[in-house]
């Protein structure tokens, strides 16, 4: 038996090799925005000290690692990874620590006063905001410049009039995801964000612990400063990367720190060439058809 090839079928070969090794395949995903923070910088200006009580021995615990907005369609999933998610208080959704609120805005419109006085900082008057989200283990609530939900029933729970009722919050190997309608948030094109994380207190102010001059079994403690306070009480923000957490936050002698969001910029598509091995295997088709093809081969 001796196989042949005919000339036609080689050039065809030859044309689909310069094809797929010309032609780029976009790598398609839904992640809209997605950054990184350094390990071990849960400390705000860089001088907190965590609280006695034995719920918060350890570390880590408001340590915010990585963010993302995932894209859904009708829907966003925002992830949150921490460096170590604790739930001594066995909160509704996992964890009991963390307090996150993140101020989405876009220029141009919005508010650049806080919603509620609490983190002690303030915003970049160049970037108001105009939704805010407010996360902790058991609830999660969406506010507009315009609403006052906070101050109608503070203590109510189950039933606050700012409550994203379908949220849908997962916690897992230290992340927490978040899915909710799109509407919530509003289209994020052009859009930016602060990032704020703090220790959820439901007696503090605007549900932040606060900071206090020597060590105690509830509040954190900055015994390098005597005056507190303009002190933020933000442990760990995101920052954008030509600027350093603990100079921003160190800068309250006379006033709150201002912080700066980050700009909600798209992952750059990565570019990927089909391998080898999947051309390989399509020439192999090739002669494969062409040999078992009638009037292919010659006894």
């Amino acid at each position: 038996m001796k196989f042949t090839v005919k000339e036609p079928i080689f050039i065809y070969i030859g044309f689909m090799l310069i094809v797929f090794l010309s032609i780029p395949i976009l790598a398609q995903g839904n992640i809209i925005f997605e950054v990184e923070d350094p390990l071990n910088d849960d400390y705000g200006p860089g001088t907190y000290q965590y609280p006695t009580n034995e719920a918060f021995h350890g570390e880590g615990f408001f340590d915010i690692t990585y963010f993302s907005i995932e894209d859904l369609g009708k829907k966003y999933r925002l992830n949150f990874t921490f460096q170590n998610l604790t739930d001594p208080w066995n909160s509704k959704y996992g964890f009991s620590l963390p307090l996150i609120q993140l101020y989405f805005g876009k220029k141009g419109s919005g508010s650049t006063e806080l919603y509620q006085e609490g983190a002690n900082i303030r915003l970049d008057t160049r970037y108001p905001w105009n939704r805010l989200l407010k996360i902790s283990g058991w609830w999660v609530r969406a506010y507009t410049p315009e609403d006052n939900h906070e101050m109608l029933d503070f203590w109510d729970v189950e039933n606050n009039p700012a409550n994203v009722e379908d949220a849908l919050v997962e916690v897992k190997d230290n992340q927490i995801s978040i899915q909710l309608d799109r509407e919530i948030i509003g289209d994020l094109e052009n859009a930016y964000v602060y990032i704020l994380v703090g220790s959820y207190d439901p007696f503090g102010q605007d549900h932040f612990r606060d900071i206090k001059n020597s060590p105690s079994s509830w509040y954190f403690s900055d015994s390098s400063n005597e005056n507190l306070k303009f002190a933020p009480r933000i442990l760990d923000i995101i920052v954008p990367a030509h600027l350093e957490q603990e100079k921003l936050l160190s800068n309250f002698a006379e006033d709150y720190p201002v912080i700066l969001p980050l700009i909600i910029t798209p992952p750059a598509k990565t570019v990927i060439y089909l391998p080898p091995l999947v051309l390989a295997l399509l020439i192999l088709v090739f002669f494969i058809v062409n040999k078992f093809r009638p009037g292919s081969y010659n006894k």
